[in-house]
């Protein structure tokens, strides 16, 4: 690994792939459970993190397993995070609704939220943009380190839930969380 590989080198980011187990978050259309989405995801943001950063990063979990909200945090702490970001996939009552929103919890993280969601839709992502919100989530709230949640499409919109499927969107999603997060820690 050269030297512009390794920019982030002794910094630890924690990907939390949401829900797991018996918890299988959102259903989409097809029948496809947020659960798998968010691990898949997570597993994209490691592979890009490892190969264009060279920081230590600790996924929540890598397989199909229910973890609590509180263990969730725990990792982070126990690994004396930099970072944490939660990845999810939305849903509503509505198909209609769709779109990204990124949410944070503590002021001093507005900008971390920013940064990663600018990052985003430089990709050319096509959704709606949701925007940054101020969110009440546990996985913020009680985390120490600074942290962020994506909700990275609505898997109860049909367009978005068969976008965020696809390779290409992993792979814009993926690199654009890497650049937020090269941004924020340099």
């Amino acid at each position: 690994m050269n030297k512009e590989n390794r920019i982030l080198e002794g910094k630890t980011i924690v990907i939390d792939a949401g829900h797991g187990g018996k918890d299988v978050g959102a259903t989409g259309q097809t029948g496809i459970h947020e659960k798998d989405l968010t691990v898949q995801t997570a597993l994209n943001i490691k592979q890009e993190l490892a190969e264009k950063t060279g920081a230590n990063i600790v996924l929540t979990r890598e397989q199909d397993e229910f973890l609590t909200l509180a263990e969730r945090v725990e990792i982070a702490e126990n690994h004396a995070a930099d970072l944490f970001i939660s990845i999810h996939f939305d849903a509503f009552t509505s198909n209609d609704v769709a779109g990204i929103t990124t949410y944070y919890n503590k002021p001093a993280d507005r900008q971390l939220a920013t940064m990663i969601h600018d990052k985003i839709f430089e990709q050319n992502i096509d959704t709606r943009d949701r925007g940054v919100s101020q969110g009440d989530y546990f996985v913020l709230r009680e985390n120490k380190n600074p942290s962020l949640l994506l909700e990275l499409g609505y898997i109860s919109n049909q367009a978005d839930e068969q976008r965020i499927q696809t390779q290409d969107f992993q792979n814009k999603a993926a690199a654009a969380i890497t650049e937020g997060i090269i941004s924020y820690l340099i």
